[in-house]
């Protein structure tokens, strides 16, 4: 066998075995490749999509905080009961705070409305007018603590008097004050209507018991 034969073998067999490599080696590798990529590519977005979700589950569970404050901002403005007791109390600090001075004050029957209940309150009190006009600011306001929603339905003004007089230190001067009010004021506070609120509570489940009845015969 000639020198130049044996060189053509040697290329068939080297081009060979190339081949061979490529089939049963390379070939098989990049399809694996082909087929990671894929995956990659399929987990990716699975990924994504997971992600979304999940920001999209944070909006909500950040948006149901919030709504959840907002009830309970709610249930202190208009509150499934009365609570006469609390709601006197807040009058009566709106009072001290205002500097008007309380006679009385009376809650009346509850009346029902669309979906709640009207509490009215008599007030009798005394004080100056800017006391008055400061009460009822306060009363206004106490919704924005948050606290009980109050209303003035009505008010009536007595003069109780004809105004006092004070001096001044350095002149002498009397200075005339605001004149004392008798006033009348009515108050409207609301709650929750108790049967809409029964009626929206889940019928509470009952027990039946099957019972027998035995007959006698008299002989």
């Amino acid at each position: 066998m000639t020198r130049k034969m044996r060189m053509l073998l040697s290329a068939v067999a080297l081009v060979a075995i190339v081949a061979m490599a490529w089939m049963f080696l390379i070939s098989p590798l990049r399809a694996d490749i082909a087929g990671a990529n894929t995956s990659i590519v399929d987990e990716q977005t699975k990924l994504s999509s997971a992600q979304a979700k999940l920001a999209a589950a944070e909006t909500t569970r950040a948006e149901g905080q919030k709504n959840q404050a907002r009830l309970l901002e709610l249930a202190k403005m208009v509150p499934q009961a009365s609570q006469v007791p609390s709601l006197l109390v807040q009058v009566q600090d709106l009072a001290d705070q205002s500097g008007i001075d309380f006679l009385s004050m009376s809650p009346g029957a509850p009346t029902e409305s669309s979906g709640f209940q009207i509490i009215p309150l008599q007030l009798q009190f005394t004080g100056s007018y800017f006391d008055l006009s400061d009460f009822a600011y306060r009363v206004e306001q106490l919704v924005a603590g948050p606290g009980r929603l109050l209303t003035v339905k009505a008010v009536q003004l007595k003069l109780n008097g004809t105004g006092t007089a004070s001096t001044t230190k350095k002149t002498g001067t009397a200075i005339s004050q605001s004149p004392s009010l008798d006033v009348s004021m009515t108050l409207y506070a609301f709650c929750m209507d108790q049967s809409t609120t029964a009626s929206a509570a889940p019928p509470a489940a009952t027990q039946t018991t099957a019972g027998s009845t035995t007959g006698s015969k008299s002989n």
